[in-house]
């Protein structure tokens, strides 16, 4: 398959997803989620494949959703971005038998915090940070956010973190619990792939129990949350407030 946001690499039992939109800080757009779905879904029917490596090309492992991409004269369609390309794209990384390992390399915000998250072991280099800048922009956390941060470092953490928007850096989010290991910039790809092949050398079968083991106790409340903040990210979408921050936002 040919990709324009994405690029594929395999080496052996492991496989690289690189987000490819440097000049963008790879920020997602609709075509970049769906690419990235379609492409777990084929490591999905290799069974060769043991692991997954998720990050971002260039300085930035994700800007969040690209808002340029948002025509605000013609009204905001959010809640078909969120139900047709980045919830699904958040179930298939949960649901993955694979084991999928998050490589944070640097600035990570918004829907792209949420893609972090979805992996099974998060890795960050000393430099990452992550950003919360929904409600800055009048919309509130979508991707699993409203999920992933609170249940992992706690509700008084999470909202300060999405409500005062300030950007939490890669030793604060593992101290949080947020991330499992923190690695030098120029050591995070050697380390991610290092990962990748500890989980590659384990009984498949027991890894994917694993894995559904722990999402069974953790993610009982997912499709209903994924499909509340596409609710209220539809409710908001389109607002003058939202029209206004987003138009001053993107002309920065």
């Amino acid at each position: 398959m040919t990709h324009q946001d994405i690029t594929v690499a395999i080496e052996g039992p492991v496989a690289t997803l690189t987000v490819n939109r440097p000049d963008k800080l790879n920020a997602m757009r609709n075509q970049s989620a769906d690419e990235m779905r379609a492409a777990l879904a084929e490591l999905e029917e290799n069974p060769a494949i043991r692991a997954v490596i998720v990050t971002g090309a260039g300085r930035a492992f994700g800007a969040g959703y690209d808002l340029s991409t948002v025509d605000l004269s013609e009204g905001c369609d959010l809640r078909s971005v969120l139900e047709d390309h980045f919830n699904p794209l958040i179930r298939a990384i949960r649901r993955s038998r694979l084991i999928v390992i998050s490589a944070v390399n640097g600035a990570c915000a918004g829907v792209s915090v949420g893609l972090a998250f979805s992996a099974d072991i998060v890795l960050a280099a000393e430099t990452a940070f992550f950003y919360e800048p929904f409600a800055g922009i009048a919309l509130v956390p979508d991707g699993g956010n409203t999920l992933f941060i609170p249940r992992t470092a706690g509700r008084t953490r999470a909202l300060s973190m999405m409500l005062l928007g300030e950007r939490i850096g890669a030793a604060q989010a593992r101290d949080w619990g947020l991330v499992w290991a923190v690695h030098p910039p120029e050591r995070l790809a050697d380390e991610a792939r290092a990962t990748a092949d500890r989980i590659a050398a384990l009984p498949p079968l027991a890894a994917q129990r694993t894995k559904q083991l722990v999402n069974a106790a953790t993610d009982d409340a997912l499709d209903a949350q994924l499909d509340l903040e596409r609710d209220y990210q539809a409710e908001l979408a389109g607002t003058p407030e939202m029209i206004a921050a987003v138009s001053k936002f993107v002309g920065k």
